[in-house]
């Protein structure tokens, strides 16, 4: 009971400090606290919004309470999500659609950022659960819906969504064949929609949309046709993602005009390089390359890059087997812009042979200034050489020469949990770190540098 007391005693006094701040700075802990509830979380335990702020922040007392309640900033942003790999079980019942209702209006006039999901094959979500979100659709600012097919066009057609400048739409369980009736054209009049997503077999041709004034699209299992009718469409991109299915003939695949503006373009899937042939990108700066890699992809990618005459400054290419070394170097061998490399390899083979490129020639990637290397064989006999051949390459691009920029940065993960570096090394890595060139070498449990 001695130790208790005091310890009760502590804890009452932090309590009323606490509760004597000024309303406006316990607004703006709640405000952060808040943002970072939103970022994603590893912990695989699924919550409902019933259980993190600001829902949380209600529960702690009456004067916490009342500050949460009258802030609608804490209650623009909702996110309710059942159904998919990290819904919640069940579907949104009327019982949800009350609580989203309510939860809305405490947002007041502001703008809204949703995530409304119900992917679930078996119940659709309550009826009424459409025209709440329609009711307030001149407040969508970032909105993502995952949602039965069927129920797009439930949403009221050609009505505009004045604030709504990001949109994500998924369904699930149709076919890349599905007959429709007609485009879905609730989402057609958006002035300041510039970013959009597009996921679970929706096709491009499934929707009226603003294509001309988008600068981001995001396109999940497509085909090679429907990535190419998007850049028809949308010639003002920026940045643009494609997860890229197998296509089975390529004869009908048409080129689209130049896209003078894309300067990012991330392709994944069975067949990442199909749309390269047709296709130019003359100011494209990043590349990201995922996917199941074969030659002809990388001769694809050279093709490509030459064609657009575009000054690549950063590739991500993932990943690379140890057939595919010799085809990735000479890749690599024409990138002569290219500042940032991040490679993923199978085996310390490919490792290898790229930092003896770097080593011997001083004209092979003359611009790099970030190498991040991942190794992802488990066991591998040629660790120890590579390690030394880490040190090497590092050691002749630390100093910038007429014919090369100095390496900045450099960064290995391995798979490998076996096989550390010697000491001798560790030291070398310590010593160009301490003359200022970042280095990390690691696998999951340990950091040597």
């Amino acid at each position: 009971m001695h130790t208790v007391a005091p310890d009760a005693d502590v804890h009452t006094q932090l309590e009323a400090r606490i509760l004597t701040l000024p309303v406006e700075i316990t607004t703006e802990i709640f405000l952060w606290c808040l943002t970072n509830a939103l970022i994603p979380s590893r912990n695989k335990l699924r919550k409902t919004p019933l259980d993190k702020p600001p829902i949380l922040l209600t529960r702690i007392c009456r004067d916490w309470r009342e500050i949460a309640l009258s802030t609608p900033h804490l209650w623009n942003h909702v996110c309710l999500e059942f159904g998919g790999a990290r819904g919640l079980r069940g579907y949104i019942d009327a019982w949800w659609v009350s609580f989203l209702d309510i939860w809305i209006l405490r947002a007041q006039g502001q703008p809204l950022s949703m995530t409304i999901s119900n992917l679930t094959s078996d119940t659709d979500p309550n009826a009424a659960l459409v025209p709440l979100l329609d009711r307030h659709r001149p407040r969508w600012r970032d909105v993502t819906l995952k949602l039965p097919f069927d129920l797009f066009y439930h949403f009221e057609g050609h009505e505009c969504l004045p604030m709504l400048r990001r949109l994500s739409l998924e369904t699930h369980g149709i076919s890349r064949d599905l007959d429709i009736p007609s485009p879905i054209t609730a989402f057609e009049r958006a002035p300041a929609l510039d970013h959009l997503c597009l996921g679970g077999g929706l096709r491009p041709s499934h929707f009226l949309l603003p294509w001309t004034q988008l600068v981001g699209l995001e396109l999940a299992t497509a085909g090679a046709q429907d990535c190419l009718d998007c850049l028809r469409s949308a010639p003002n991109l920026v940045s643009c993602s494609f997860e890229i299915r197998e296509s089975s003939s390529t004869a009908a695949l048409l080129s689209v005009p130049p896209l003078l503006r894309l300067k990012t373009l991330t392709l994944s899937g069975p067949a990442p390089s199909i749309i390269f042939p047709y296709t130019v990108m003359p100011v494209l700066a990043e590349l990201d390359l995922t996917g199941s890699l074969n030659a002809g992809d990388l001769s694809g990618v050279r093709f490509f890059v030459a064609h657009s005459e575009c000054q690549l400054r950063r590739l991500r290419i993932h990943y690379i087997s140890s057939v595919l070394t010799e085809p990735a170097i000479q890749l690599l061998g024409t990138l002569t812009s290219l500042e940032r490399l991040d490679l993923s390899a199978t085996e310390a083979k490919t490792i290898i042979s790229l930092l003896h490129r770097l080593h011997d020639e001083a004209s092979f990637l003359p611009q790099l200034q970030e190498l991040a290397i991942t190794h992802h064989k488990v066991r591998d006999e040629n660790m120890h050489t590579m390690f030394r051949s880490i040190a090497d390459a590092l050691a002749r691009r630390e100093v910038s020469s007429a014919e090369h920029v100095r390496l900045c940065s450099f960064a290995l993960f391995m798979q490998d949990e076996e096989t550390a570096p010697r000491m001798r090394l560790r030291q070398m890595w310590q010593g160009l770190s301490q003359r200022g060139m970042r280095v990390s070498v690691r696998n999951r449990y340990e950091r040597w540098i």
